[in-house]
């Protein structure tokens, strides 16, 4: 206990207050939306605290956040459709972690802030994938998203939606399937830094911290998403990461 109060005296400290402030409406992008959650709190965190502590920080908040969905995702998953992504994912995601645990920081983060930029201009276009679902496909897109994930700790995992959602499977299967595969990647994101040994006391306790803000905000978003215009809230979130990206790409 001595311990651990010694650890809370040294990081409760008005960076991990700011850091707050970004995991609410985080949490609200990610319960209202479905999406952009990490990428809104990654490269603010990455302000705070560099790229590699926000990244390490966020995955642990998005899987335990996705955890409570899981057991109804199992039953309905189709390993056919999520191996091809998941697998070479997991693979390229975790050789990525070599590069951006001993990468420049600020290599990192201008990184983040073109890629942030890049995935956002995706989503915004609404672009679908339209071609044929072949083993081949699924591979690329789960290696590219993999390895952008993984190098600069930018979550590319709506790159490997769009493969899921292009099925003809129902939709409380492709549902699964993208649950599924995106609890894959943020575990192997966790095993990843934790072999480079990046996780340590005071990492896990602002995580610890921050996962009842985060989750608050999950719980605000799923309200307003009844109560507030969709194609409102999407075009704010996007202006907010964009300018995100901005920031970072000047930093």
């Amino acid at each position: 206990m001595d311990f651990l109060l010694q650890n809370f005296n040294e990081i409760w400290t008005l960076t991990l207050l700011l850091a707050a402030c970004v995991a609410l409406p985080s949490g609200i992008i990610q319960g209202y939306a479905g999406f952009g959650g990490a990428l809104f709190a990654v490269p603010l965190f990455a302000l705070l605290f560099g790229p590699v502590t926000a990244f390490s920080i966020v995955v642990i908040l998005m899987l335990t956040g996705q955890l409570q969905l899981i057991s109804k995702a199992v039953g309905k998953v189709d390993w056919k459709e999520v191996l091809p992504v998941a697998g070479p994912g997991v693979v390229a995601l975790s050789l990525g972690v070599l590069f951006l645990v001993s990468a420049d920081p600020g290599f990192i983060r201008r990184g983040m802030g073109v890629f942030i930029l890049l995935i956002t201009i995706f989503m915004m276009f609404g672009y679908r994938y339209a071609g044929k679902r072949r083993t081949l496909v699924g591979v690329a897109t789960g290696t590219v998203a993999g390895s952008i994930t993984g190098s600069f700790g930018v979550p590319a995992f709506p790159l490997s939606a769009i493969y899921f959602h292009n099925s003809a499977s129902q939709p409380e299967i492709i549902r699964a399937n993208v649950m599924i595969a995106l609890t894959c990647t943020l575990i192997a994101c966790i095993l990843g830094l934790a072999i480079q040994g990046v996780y340590d006391a005071s990492i896990l306790l602002r995580a610890a911290i921050l996962y009842p803000v985060f989750t608050t905000g999950i719980f605000v978003g799923q309200y307003l998403f009844k109560v507030a215009p969709v194609e409102w809230f999407k075009k704010v979130t996007y202006v907010i990461l964009i300018c995100t990206a901005l920031v970072l790409l000047a930093t």
